[in-house]
């Protein structure tokens, strides 16, 4: 059977400030689609959220739930839908897609079955929906067990308040619940050995704790034209495909208050010959799940795990057995110089300084202090947190892939040879990634 490939739509906690910065404006329709996005947002006296997505120095994931969460559903919405245009315009295309709670709003899009633009505009009415209904204060609790586990301790507690709001798979369930229910919930985890994880969330969503607003929000976007996917979509939340307009107004009319199967989603699609998944948001929430969750035989890649340029997401594509197809446009000056003529394929502009040359190769410090602000600002993480003994895949869980793409740029950087092969793979440290740089530009 033929590998088949799912994109899939993060929801809650996708965001990453900047992720495509250096990427979007490669591609003329994610640029199109925050232009859009945009005007919907100033329609609805939202502030912008390009800048969120595309300025590196824009307001974190904490700072959007604490003082602007209007935009953060946009942002979420706007990073997923330019991430599937990114992936559109290398030249994969998709068998299937699937969203994981508020990511279904992504999925439906970009299967065609609504607009960007009434997507957009669904995102500001979901909030005003919240605000207005004013629900009980609430949350999420991720615990590390399966999902009957999480049943028995929810049926033990006997709150009405508790919910099993997602189901990821063995290793990880979602409660949601009144903050005061979801303490109980911790409070038992710990006394059984469970572990407990509070996420970044203002609402118990998934839980019919939040009927009103779901109500709100359902009679708002009645009138929402909706059509048939044109490309195949599978519900989480429905639990199988979503084959008509019918069943996509049924995915956006229930997704506040009906629970995430993710899991079996992910099942059905695997014994159905799905084995590669690509994420298609900000970080790598969905294909961690998938790779704790499935048989080693599925191929999980994130798309934008961190912040980086189109050249580390095309090396990583092709590094995870994806290839992909892009010619990037010709800076102005060269098109001139080559008389209109591409004489060749060429790759983004590089953020980085000219190379420099062999025998001037920067001191060990400077090195160091290079390597960290160059791997900050890819990884989305503080400078500070780059220490040069800092292991990059057992201390910030930076895969294999990614390291090899952010190490092809610390190449180009330095004007380097490509060293062997296990010396590459043994430099998880800027340390030692420095010490490569020396050896490699002596």
């Amino acid at each position: 059977m033929t590998s088949r490939l799912a994109v899939l739509f993060p929801g809650q906690g996708a965001y990453l400030p900047g992720v495509l910065a250096d990427r979007a404006q490669h591609f003329p329709k994610a640029v199109e689609l925050l232009e859009t996005i945009d005007t919907v947002a100033a329609e609805h006296g939202v502030e912008p959220v390009a800048p969120l997505v595309l300025e590196r120095d824009a307001p974190s994931l904490d700072d959007l739930l604490g003082n602007s969460s209007d935009q953060l559903d946009l942002a979420i919405y706007a990073v997923n839908a330019a991430g599937f245009e990114i992936l559109t315009g290398l030249g994969l295309r998709a068998d299937v897609l699937v969203g994981h709670s508020f990511g279904e709003f992504a999925a439906l899009s970009a299967a065609g079955a609504v607009s960007v633009a009434d997507v957009a505009r669904m995102a500001c009415t979901r909030t005003k929906a919240f605000r207005q209904a004013d629900p009980i204060e609430g949350g999420l609790v991720a615990l590390d067990v399966p999902a009957w586990r999480t049943e028995h301790l929810i049926g033990l507690l006997d709150d009405p308040g508790l919910r099993l709001a997602i189901d990821n798979g063995p290793g990880q369930t979602v409660v949601s619940g009144p903050l005061n229910s979801l303490r109980a919930v911790e409070e038992v985890a710990a006394g059984l050995g469970f572990r407990s994880t509070r996420l970044r969330a203002r609402y118990a969503f998934h839980n019919p704790g939040l009927h009103l607003a779901a109500d709100l929000f359902r009679n708002s976007t009645a009138g929402v034209p909706l059509s048939e996917p044109r490309v195949p979509v599978y519900s989480p939340i429905l639990g199988r495909h979503v084959r008509t307009a019918a069943d996509a107004r049924e995915v956006i009319d229930r997704n506040m208050v009906a629970p995430v199967r993710f899991y079996d989603a992910l099942l059905s699609l695997f014994r159905a010959g799905t084995t590669a998944f690509i994420e298609a948001g900000a970080r790598q929430a969905l294909t961690g799940i998938v790779r704790s969750s499935l048989p080693p035989s599925a191929r999980p890649l994130p798309l934008l795990p961190s912040r980086g340029d189109v050249a580390g997401l095309v090396a990583s594509l092709d590094e995870a057995g994806f290839p992909v197809s892009w010619s990037p446009p010709l800076p102005e000056p060269e098109l001139e110089r080559t008389g209109g003529v591409a004489d060749e394929p060429r790759g983004p502009r590089e953020r980085v300084p000219d190379l420099p040359e062999q025998d001037s190769l920067p001191t060990r410090d400077d090195v160091l202090a290079e390597l960290a602000t160059m791997y900050a600002e890819d990884l989305g993480f503080p400078v500070e947190m780059m220490s040069s003994e800092i292991d990059l895949e057992a201390d910030l869980g930076v895969d294999s892939v990614k390291q090899l793409a952010l190490f092809q740029r610390v190449r180009k950087h330095y004007g380097l040879d490509e060293p062997p092969a296990e010396r590459r793979v043994r430099a998880t440290t800027l340390a030692k990634i420095a010490e490569l740089v020396e050896e490699r530009g002596r």
